[in-house]
This record gives structure tokens, sequence and C-alpha cells, in this order.
């Protein structure tokens, strides 16, 4: 899944160019890594994109010979609900009978060659007539995150992954709940990530979600005819995959990731997860920082950044706008960007 827009990471990114599509931590964009990881262990004429047709560009720049093929069109943003609906019905003309593993082109993962290894368990688990993800062991009260409760015991094994009844999923906790979370031991961070088979997960929009199983049929019928196809799905109400299913299905297991995980979520992730100075300072193009620790200092442009005497702040200079903020308030971007938007109107 490639169309997300971005928008925590202004002023870099924008909905023209969003993060998936740019160098936020290491040397690649993060779909390049994205692919490449997912290359370890699947064919590559069998990795699918998924985005709004006018990322296409985008895609080819980050994967030079991507075939056109391979790319799945969104005729608009509809969040991930309808995006795996129509991910669904267009694979399922290729092979009904597919196991899928869906993955957002932006999350960071170190350890590839143990996510490599995990995966594929994953993936013939899915022929029991379930939904698996990947649960996250958390390192804090993080309340940024949605989580997922487990029954502890009794887990079916397949080598040597253990896959756990998933009890429910959770909303993004206040910090009161996080803590509480953690003492309790049996919640995961959600990752996102999600196996099925096709044929299954069209069943649980029909038991589970009867809105979007009806926008299902009624695409399904459009499939060849792209005006129609692209009217009807313009028309659906946006909704994430999470609220829209997961959260209501019972038929769902969880194997515990030992691969770290990140889903890049802002730009203190940037700070969190890039090499850090002898300053502790994580610093991108022509930086000039004189008493200054803790922080994050970002530049595209030609001309010097220069930041004096201040610890704990992100400085972000590119050709769209500038950023200044305190590290511990960079969600507050979203707040920005509201903000652009009403004043274009």
């Amino acid at each position: 899944m490639a169309g997300g827009q971005g928008t925590r990471f202004w002023p870099w990114s924008t909905a023209e160019k969003p993060k998936q599509f740019l160098s936020v931590v290491g040397n690649e964009p993060l779909l390049t890594q994205t692919y490449k990881r997912l290359k370890k262990f699947i064919n590559k004429k069998n990795i699918f994109i998924i985005a709004d047709g006018k990322y296409l560009k985008n895609v080819q720049e980050c994967l030079p010979g991507f075939p056109t093929a391979n790319f799945i069109s969104e005729p608009a943003p509809r969040n991930t609900a309808p995006a795996l609906i129509q991910a669904n019905i267009c694979l399922s003309q290729i092979n009904p009978h597919a196991n899928l593993l869906v993955v957002p082109a932006d999350h960071f993962i170190a350890d590839e060659n143990i996510f490599a290894g995990q995966l594929p368990a994953a993936l013939e688990y899915a022929q029991n007539r379930c939904i698996v993800t990947a649960g996250i062991h958390p390192s804090e009260p993080h309340t940024g995150y949605g989580y997922i409760r487990f029954a502890k015991t009794n887990p079916h094994k397949i080598g040597n992954i253990d896959f756990y009844k998933i009890m429910q999923f959770k909303e993004k906790p206040d910090k009161k709940t996080a803590i509480n979370y953690l003492k309790n031991g049996n919640y995961f961070w959600n990752s996102g990530m999600f196996v099925y088979k096709l044929a299954y997960f069209k069943e649980f929009f029909k038991q589970y979600a009867p809105y979007y199983h009806k926008q299902y049929k009624l695409l399904e019928r459009a499939a060849g005819n792209s005006e129609r196809f692209a009217a009807l799905y313009k028309a659906i109400k946006p909704e994430s995959i999470d609220y829209a299913l997961m959260e209501k299905i019972k038929e769902t297991v969880m194997f515990k990731a030992e691969f770290s995980w990140n889903d890049v979520g802002s730009w203190s992730s940037v700070y969190e997860m890039n090499e850090k100075n002898k300053q502790e300072n994580v610093c991108r193009g022509r930086i000039i920082a004189i008493d200054t620790r803790q922080s994050l200092l970002f530049s595209n442009q030609s001309k010097p950044l220069a930041v004096i005497g201040l610890d704990h702040v992100a400085v972000i200079n590119t050709e769209n706008g500038i950023l200044v903020a305190p590290i511990s308030q960079l969600q507050q971007v979203k707040q920005v960007i509201q903000i652009l938007k009403k004043n274009k109107q």
C-alpha cells in the first residue's frame, strides 16, 4: 500500500510526493526498501503496489523498470478498506486461491532477514480461514499506536512460529491506559501488516461489514468498465481496514514479530532512527550546529542551515516551507496542514 499522503512530514513530504517516496530513513526511499525486503522471499512478479494513479511516476522513480501491470491504480484516495477491496478484486482475477501479504510502503524494518524468515509461516497459516497480523512487542507505553490484545495460552505453531488468538483490537490509548497495557503483558502494538487468503477476505466483509460487502459486489461487477468502476470507487465512504473490519472480525491471529519495526509516523521517528553525531544531533544537508544537542537538523536546500544554542529541537528547511519545533511537539504538524488547507480556500 503506497497511497498515504504523509502529511506529518511537512514540509518535505507533500501530497505530490509523500514520505514513502522519500529517503526518510537510510539512503533509499521507504518504498524501495520495502520492495527489496519483500523480494527476499516473494517472486517480484507477485509483488503489487496499490496507490492513487498519480503516484505511478513516483513508483517508477523509486523502482526503475517496475511493470505497470503490477501497479493497481486507485481512482481516488479512499483509505485502506476500499484500497484492499480493489486489490482483492484485481488479484482474484489472477489467482483467486492466492494468499496475500499486505504491507504499508512507508514502514522501516531493520532486521530484514528475520522479517523474511517469519512471514512465509504467516502466509502458510492464512490457509486456516483467518487474518494474520504481526504484533510488535511494545518498548514503551506509546500513545500513537493501536494495540492488540491476545490470548497468551494455547498458540498454534507452524515451524518455530507461534500464532495466538486475537481477543481485541484497541484504538490508540491515553498514557495511563498504555501503561496498564504494558503491565498486563498481553498487549502488543498493531503493525498494520495483514496476511489472508483472497477468497476468505471477501467472505469476512460479507459477515462483518455489510456496507463494504455491498461496495465490493458493485465494484466487482464494474471491474471491466473503468469509468463505472472509478465513479463507484469515488463514492465509497473512506475508512481504514482497522475500523471497517479488523475491530469486528473474530477470526484473527497474531504472531510475535522478532524484527524491529517503526511506522515512521512523524519527524520524531526520523530523529530516533537515524545515526547521531557526538552531540546526539541528526544532521542532513548543509548544517552548521553550534552549542546544539539532541536535535534534528534537516535541509535539502543549497544554502547552509545554521542553528545556535538550541537543544531538543527540529529545524526542517525545504523548498515547500520551514518547520521549527521542539521534538516533543512534532505531532502538531498536522495542525499546520489544516491551517494551510484552510487558507487556500
